[in-house]
């Protein structure tokens, strides 16, 4: 698992890593931009956009892939996620993860789940076996403990203010 840790991204781009400076990502930069000067000490941010890079290669080992995108959240790449078709690819990319990462910490294959949970980072492959979609994320966990505490303040917030 330290591997996934030392990776700590997909491809070239570092989990963590700020969304402004990633040059090719499609989307509208100016949002992220504005978003992140909104917050406050006292607001907290509850901001997130996904981006998708025009030449992407759709493909991890030998799995096609369907498409390929980036969730930046406070303006740093929170997560990467990868979409694929069928029973082929989720066996594929379970064989992919598992000989760069190892074995997973945990699975379900009965639910078509398996996980490789790191100090930094959580590499989650589902196969959803009623739709045939297959889905891999790579995810920072500082920026997910960082959401869900920004998501608590502002439920709080909310709460107060009825």
């Amino acid at each position: 698992l330290k591997d996934l840790d030392k990776h700590n991204g997909f491809r070239d781009l570092a989990l963590t890593q700020r969304c402004d400076d990633i040059a090719d990502f499609k989307g509208n930069k100016q949002v992220v931009k504005r978003a992140a000067t909104l917050r406050t000490d006292k607001e907290p941010y509850a901001g997130m956009i996904t981006f998708r890079r025009p030449d992407d290669l759709l493909k991890v080992g030998p799995t096609e892939l369907i498409d390929v995108a980036y969730a930046c959240y406070m303006d740093q790449l929170m997560s990467v996620r990868l979409l694929a078709w069928g029973e082929g690819d989720a066996t594929e990319l379970l064989y992919t993860f598992t000989t760069a990462f190892g074995a997973p910490t945990s699975q379900d294959e009965d639910l078509g789940m398996w996980q490789w949970d790191a100090k930094k980072v959580v590499l989650t492959l589902r196969h959803d076996k009623a739709t045939d979609g297959v889905s891999a994320e790579f995810t920072s966990k500082p920026m997910v403990d960082a959401k869900r505490e920004n998501d608590e303040a502002i439920r709080k917030a909310s709460v107060q203010d009825l």
